[in-house]
């Protein structure tokens, strides 16, 4: 019987930007980025990856659907059939949503070595680091959406990769053995996590609160 690998889907909705400046007399002044930002983390072993894989082929053929699934385009009945598998085959979901206006962290560090984006990187380690805590999980693969922010210099995302690394792992306890950066595009378990992203804002800002709601509760966990 061949070994069951674990893996971590991770996708956010919104960007990490800081929403406002401050001008000379305190006033403030939007800058154009979202004011929340979700990370959303899906804890798939190699079985229900395989399971995953099969649903979302049946629904897109059930929609003729042949574009990147993608929350800001799909069907909305198509919407709630692919959320509907999470309660399916029980997938637990892992998020953490920040209202930047009222975030007390820091935003970026400037001519930083290392972290060339802290809120982005300090908040998806902190999803990271309880998603696999509380699945016990060991050497699994972090499958991540490959963002442009997470390379810093040219380096292919081995600084961020180890910030991620030292933020999870301990000398004794290796929850991390693999993290990979992909494009969503052609990874049907990425599309799902943008899905609940979209659905979890979706619900906060009141834009539409049946999407969050066809997802059983039992398989959400915030991360505070």
């Amino acid at each position: 019987m061949a070994n069951i690998q674990h893996y971590i889907f991770i996708d956010e909705s919104g960007d990490p930007g800081k929403p406002f400046e401050t001008d000379a007399t305190g006033n403030k002044i939007p800058t154009g980025a979202s004011v929340f930002y979700i990370l959303t983390a899906i804890y798939l072993d190699s079985t229900k990856l395989f399971a995953l894989e099969n649903e979302i082929m049946e629904i897109r053929q059930k929609y003729g659907f042949r574009s990147e699934i993608k929350s800001t385009i799909i069907p909305l009945e198509m919407y709630k059939d692919l959320l509907g598998i999470i309660n399916k085959i029980e997938i637990p979901i892992y998020y953490r949503l920040i209202d930047k206006t009222t975030y007390k962290g820091k935003f970026a560090v400037s001519g930083h070595t290392k972290l060339h984006n802290i809120f982005d990187d300090y908040n998806l380690s902190k999803l990271v680091l309880f998603a696999t805590k509380k699945q016990n999980l060991i050497e699994s693969e972090v499958v991540i959406d490959r963002a442009d922010r997470r390379m810093f210099n040219g380096d292919y995302f081995s600084s961020f990769d180890s910030y991620l690394f030292d933020r999870v792992n301990t000398k004794t306890i290796k929850r991390i053995k693999h993290i990979t950066h992909v494009n969503s595009e052609y990874v049907n378990a990425m599309q799902l996590s943008d899905l609940v992203s979209g659905a979890i804002k979706d619900y906060f800002t009141g834009k539409n609160k049946d999407l969050r709601k066809v997802i059983d509760k039992k398989h959400l966990y915030k991360i505070w």
